[in-house]
This record gives C-alpha cells, structure tokens and sequence, in this order.
C-alpha cells in the first residue's frame, strides 16, 4: 500500500507531509498524510484522539509577549525560575550518585542536598513536578500538581527529573527553545564547576642562594607583646600579676578579638576595659615602659583593702582582679558563668567523705579558680607502742600511699621512698608532692561529720578532694607565707616543678587522657620576706621564656624558670596549641 502512495524515489516517511520542494504530481496520487488528515474522514475514523497541533504554546508565547512589553521585570519571572531550578536539579542528581575509590570501595557523598518532596503529602518519589510561579512542589500520581494549578491559577511547571516544562491550561508537556537553550547551557556551566585538585605537598629545600636572599631581605621580627611596667610604689605585685594575665593565651586571644569593647560599656571603672586598654598598649609600637595608673585607680575604687602603697599579697591581688574583670564582663551569670574569667580558669573540686562506721560516701562539688597547695605535710602524733591506734594510723598511710611491705613505700607516680621519710615529709619539695598531700584522704576530727545513714551522729570520717572537671588554665598558688597569731613567716623550701603537667591521677576519674597534660606558661615569684619583699616572674611569648622585673624586661631559659623559687605557677592544657593563638606570631 505504501508502495501505491508514496511517489517514487521520495526521501519523505510515510507520515511526513508533502514538500513544498518536491515536484507537483497529479491529484490522483495522494500520500498517506492526505488520506490521515483529509477533511472527508468521519470523526469516528479519529476515535477519542484529534489530529495533532502544530505550533507553539500560545500561553508560552503570551507570556513572553508580556515580559518584553515589562522589560523582563515581571514579578514572578518564569524562565529566571526555571533556570534556578535546572541548576538545582542538576546538582542534586549528581549529590546523589554513589562514587567509587580507585580499589573499587563505594563510598557515599558527605554533602548531600535536601530531598525534594511533594508539598502536599509529603512523597518524594512520585513524579515531583515544580511550580514556576511559587515555590510549591507537587506529585504528578496523585494529581496534587494540578490541584495547585487550578486552585492558584499557575500555568507553568517543572518535571524536577527530566527539566521538561508543563503546560497546565494546555493540559500537556510543551517545547520552547529558549527554554531548551537554558537547560544546555545550564548542564554546560555545571560541568566546568569541577573542583580543582590540590596541589600536592612537597618539601622546599632552599638552597645558599635562597638563604642569603631571605637573610638580605629580612626585618627583624616586632616584639609586640613585651613590654615592662613602671613601679608606682611597692606596686610589684600588681605587674608580676597583670604580666601573667597579658600573656595567657586564652585572654590574649579574648581582648586582642575586640570582645570587649570600651566604646560600648558604660560602667564608670570596669576592670574589662582596663585589660582591653593593657592589652592594647602591649601591643603598640611603643616600647617605654607603661604605667598601668588606670587599672590600680579601678582597683582601689573596687576593693578598699587594696588602696595605699603597701606592700600587698600577689595571690590575694590576682583573685580580686579575676573578680572584678567577671564584674565587668557582658556575659555573668549567676551559675553556669560563660564569662571570659570563667571560660579560662573555672573548674570544678569534688569532696569525697566517707563514714568510717558505715562506710557511706558523701559527695560534694564546689566551683574553683585556683588550688592552694601547702608546702609542709601534716605534722603526724608521736609513734605509740606496736598494737596502738597510731600504729594503725601508720598502716592505713602506707595503704593511702600505696606501699605493700615493711622496707618502702611506692607512691601512685611510681617514686619509691621509706615510710619514715613520707611521714616526715623529707620527699616532699616537688609539686607533684604537693598534689599527692593535696588529693590523699585526711580524718575529720570527732564532731566535723554527721552521717544520714547513722541516725545523723557525729562519726569518724575522711575527706578527700579530686578535681572534677580540669580547667582550660590552671593556676596553682604555694603557701609559702604562715600567718601567726602575732608574726608571719615564710616558707623559702624549694619546690621543684615540671614544664608539663599530667593531672590524670588527681582527677575523679583517674581515667587517663591527653586533655589532662599541661604546659607551662608562666611563674610568680618571691624574694625576701612578706612586708619587704619582692616580685618578679617568668612568662612565655612565642615558645620563648622572658624574666620580668617591673620595667626591666631580659631573656631567659627554661632551665632558669624551673630552678626559680616559685610562689604561683600557671599552666594551660598541652591541647589547646596555645602558639597558635598569637596573632602576632606570623
């Protein structure tokens, strides 16, 4: 049949319609385009389908026709809305795909985009359409696309799978090739956003050339950050203390970040905008030494005992400094501090005592700031015949301390002694001896502990401390001043302690961790007695050690910091890099 239709040697198909350029043939020969589409075929020859329209969507050309008359600022731009949503198609299906390693593994992307889902029942997987003039979403099963289209009146939506563009009043997917020319170009522009390989590590070595180079074109790194502080009268204390809060990391980072600005605090003597203003002559180019009247000025307007030029306690000083700067900080609270001192300092001591009758333990947390270590064990009673309630005593000490025979003791960091030595205190001139005293259990006296379990009468218990939770910084104080009752003395034992610290075994939960370990950054120190004496320290800037003596600032060693007669130490935790920090250091 098709032979006796179509005309001989024509390149059309069956169904296409007759070419204009083709040569005219007689009326008699008809292809079968003629015959499909006469106008003489009966309706029922169609059945329910109507003869195909050819065109373009005359709503699409509408629409068009209205964004040029507008300059292409209509309101809800369709083809603007369209573009995005092809993009975001785009990358979503490729977020999707599962990628391979190059031994064949399969591994799924880490950053994928959110599910698309239908806006009305919530089902991302059937058929998802778009809307071009809202941001509605809706299924194509289920028909809740075109409940929206009838409901708002929207024409135009999106297949989000295939980018083919739907026609509501039209009842169907039409073609544009403007439309069809932002698909491509949007596919294209996703392609070429590939992410660029880094460049693989390799080490330089500079050769002589390069060195004398780089030594010729040097400058001499700036010492910001190292400055002395004038003595305004017996004001030592004041700058051994403002020197080791200048230099701890934490603050440093805190008010060099601007954290603090005095331009908005309205408080007449904040001691915030005292250490924001220290930390910014530290910082100057300036070099003299500075004189901080302001910072004591707020400090005898603070703290009454302070005011005078008397020689005053540089510990006593450092916490009232510490209270007044949480005073002056924006973020205090009552409990649960999220202040700058706080933040730096704060951690949490843990009370264990423990009913030697029923053997019930009673627990008790309380915030600290600091730890205060005495430097003489407790002085033991006088040694009673074998059998005796000291003799005991003496037993339960070598338990405590972890011996198990009669010729010495082995303490819980491995050193060994004699139990004589240990309870005249002769090992104890380090800081870890210090520690050990400090957190080893000790007996109440008769009428200090009233137990629950035993009816609420005063038994015989031990206390022992732990520290709960370990703070960013430590801070430790050594007693080394006795205040009698008519005199005070001072304690010149020299106390050996560590560049690192590992606080693992005073710690509630003696599990050990690297967040534990803490370093060195700073020294406090005494010389002569409490009324006439003097204070200088040691701090740490830039991985290197400087001695401080009010304006006199000298380089110093490590081995000299740890051979000092320290009265306080201040350490932070290893973990925090703390180098990093300085932004100076550069």
């Amino acid at each position: 049949m098709s032979n006796n239709l179509q005309p001989p040697g024509s390149p059309l198909s069956p169904l296409s319609p007759p070419s204009p350029f083709q040569p005219a043939y007689s009326t008699d020969q008809k292809t079968i385009y003629d015959v499909l589409y006469s106008a003489d075929n009966p309706p029922e020859f169609y059945g329910s389908r109507q003869p195909v329209k050819l065109g373009a969507c005359p709503h699409i050309v509408k629409l068009k026709q209205k964004l040029k008359e507008n300059d292409g600022n209509q309101e809800n731009n369709i083809f603007e809305n369209y573009r995005s949503l092809v993009q975001y198609s785009i990358l979503w299906h490729k977020s999707r795909k599962i990628k391979y390693t190059s031994d064949g593994k399969r591994r799924k992307p880490l950053k994928e985009l959110p599910l698309p889902q239908c806006s009305t029942c919530l089902d991302p997987l059937s058929r998802l359409h778009a809307c071009l003039h809202c941001v509605y979403i809706g299924c194509w099963r289920k028909g809740h696309l075109k409940d929206h289209q009838k409901e708002k009146k929207h024409t135009f939506a999106m297949d989000f799978d295939r980018h083919t563009l739907f026609c509501g009043e039209c009842n169907d997917y039409i073609y544009d090739i403007e439309i069809d020319e932002k698909v491509v170009r949007s596919e294209i522009v996703s392609k070429s956003r590939k992410k660029k390989q880094r460049i693989q590590y390799t080490l330089w070595e500079p050769t002589n050339q390069d060195i004398s180079t780089i030594v010729k074109n040097s400058a001499i790194n700036s010492c910001q950050g190292i400055r002395g502080l004038c003595n305004m009268g017996n004001t030592c204390f004041m700058n051994v203390i403002l020197q080791s809060l200048v230099h701890n990391p934490l603050l440093k980072a805190y008010f060099l970040s601007d954290r603090h600005n005095p331009k908005n605090c309205q408080k007449q003597f904040c001691m915030c905008c005292e250490m924001d203003d220290l930390f910014t002559q530290f910082y100057s180019e300036d070099k003299k030494p500075y004189g901080p009247c302001r910072f004591l000025q707020s400090m005898w307007m603070s703290l009454k005992e302070l005011a005078g030029y008397a020689q005053q306690d540089a510990h006593e000083f450092f916490i009232s400094a510490l209270n007044n700067i949480h005073a002056g900080c924006e973020e205090q609270k009552l409990s649960h501090c999220e202040c700058i001192i706080h933040k730096t300092f704060a951690g949490l001591l843990q009370s264990n005592v423990t009913c030697l009758r029923c053997r019930n333990v009673t627990t008790t947390c309380d915030p600290m700031l600091d730890i205060s270590l005495g430097l003489r064990p407790v002085e033991k009673k006088k040694k009673q015949a074998p059998g005796s309630v000291a003799a005991n005593n003496s037993s339960s000490s070598s338990k405590l301390l972890g011996g198990n025979n009669s010729n010495g003791i082995t303490d819980k960091n491995g050193r060994r002694f004699s139990a004589d030595d240990a309870i005249r205190g002769k090992q104890g001139n380090t800081l870890l001896d210090c520690l050990d005293r400090y957190t080893q259990p000790e007996k109440l006296g008769p009428n200090e502990y009233s137990c629950s379990k035993c009816g609420n009468t005063f038994q015989e218990a031990t206390k022992q401390l732990s520290i709960k939770r370990i703070p960013p910084v430590l801070s430790i104080q050594l007693k080394r001043f006795e205040h009698g009752t008519t005199s005070t003395s001072k304690i010149e034992t020299k106390i050996k302690f560590p560049a690192e610290l590992d606080l693992t075994p005073y710690t509630s939960s003696k599990k050990r961790d690297a967040d534990n370990v803490y370093t060195l950054f700073s020294v406090v120190n005494h010389q002569g007695k409490m009324d006439t004496g003097h204070y200088t320290m040691y701090a740490k800037h830039r991985n290197e050690w400087f001695r401080f003596d009010d304006h006199n600032v000298t380089v110093a060693y490590q081995k000299d910091v740890l051979d000092s007669k320290a009265y306080m130490c201040f350490y932070i935790k290893k973990s925090l890099e703390y180098e990093a920090i300085d932004p100076f250091s550069m």
